[in-house]
């Protein structure tokens, strides 16, 4: 999944396309519902303001949720477990179709969490190659 930075020059482009003097908003965090981690920071963009923009400024905004429109200005650099420990073991369960159901990890200073979100899954894959960090799979039946 290629999510991208959207650049200040951008921002600014999309803003004067608007007509606002400035984005009078908080920024806003997209977070693991699993472990609470940090996805990506967003500026929200809302749906008439996307509406109004031309299709070449609208491919540059994501969609969050439904109907919830952001421009991505933070991307984690590397994977950060909630408690700040060191990722030490993975987990990753998968079904008969080897669909992955949920990812647990553990840290080294004995916290336990699970991802959902699949942003937040591929940093956490990257981070325990770069580890050299083996992942165990575990195949869940569901009848």
């Amino acid at each position: 999944m290629a999510v991208k930075i959207v650049l200040a020059e951008i921002v600014e482009e999309i803003r004067e396309t608007l007509g606002l003097k400035a984005f009078a908003r908080p920024y806003a965090a997209l977070i693991d519902p699993g472990d609470f981690g940090t996805v990506a920071t967003y500026l929200p963009i809302f749906p008439d303001e996307y509406n109004k923009l031309p299709p070449n400024l609208q491919a540059q905004i994501y969609l969050i949720g439904e109907k919830r429109y952001g421009l991505i200005s933070f991307l984690p650099r590397t994977f950060e477990a909630p408690d700040k420990g060191k990722v030490v073991e993975v987990t990753k369960f998968i079904n008969a179709w080897e669909k992955v159901m949920k990812v647990v990890y553990k840290t080294d200073i004995g916290g336990e969490f699970e991802t959902e979100h699949d942003i937040r899954r591929e940093k956490l894959y990257k981070y325990v190659k770069n580890k050299k960090i083996k992942v165990g799979v575990s195949m869940r039946i569901t009848s």
